[in-house]
């Protein structure tokens, strides 16, 4: 399900259904109908589940590590410092409204990373993963992943 999530261009929308689906298939899993009044939140703490989009973000975050990591030869390191402006290139109509540097600078402020800071924590490992591990959001966290 979540195969080159990391690469996502994550709108709201995608990642309100992505939970959505989970959701219903942890509901199918267990057994459980709509009349169970059982939350979401219950849902996840009985399947010791995490919801898709923060997985999504996890993933995102992971590979923003070792895009950072990465020498300036390889592709995906210069596409990722190439600077289209200075070229004088246009984005075109029709283009998507959403860029996955757009997905990265919100999942960066999700996990409470300043810009200034997501060059140090390449160096340093530990915090990087102390930063994208995943932990239960409260609902007031997953209402930030949908916004």
């Amino acid at each position: 399900m979540l195969y080159g999530a990391e690469t996502w261009q994550a709108s709201a929308v995608i990642l309100k259904k992505i939970d959505i689906f989970h959701a219903k298939r942890l509901r199918r899993i267990e057994g459980l109908r709509w009349s169970d009044f059982v939350s979401n939140e219950k849902l996840l703490q009985l399947t010791e589940q995490f919801w898709f989009s923060t997985q999504a973000a996890k993933r995102t975050l992971r590979w923003f590590g070792h895009l950072l990591q990465m020498p300036p030869h390889l592709p995906a390191k210069r596409i990722y410092d190439f600077d289209p402006i200075k070229v004088g290139w246009k984005r075109p109509c029709g283009r998507p409204k959403k860029r996955w540097s757009d997905s990265l600078s919100e999942f960066l402020t999700m996990a409470n990373i300043r810009q200034g800071e997501k060059e140090t924590l390449t160096m340093d490992r530990s915090g990087r993963k102390r930063h994208t591990s995943l932990s239960t959001p409260s609902s007031a966290q997953q209402e930030t992943y949908v916004k």
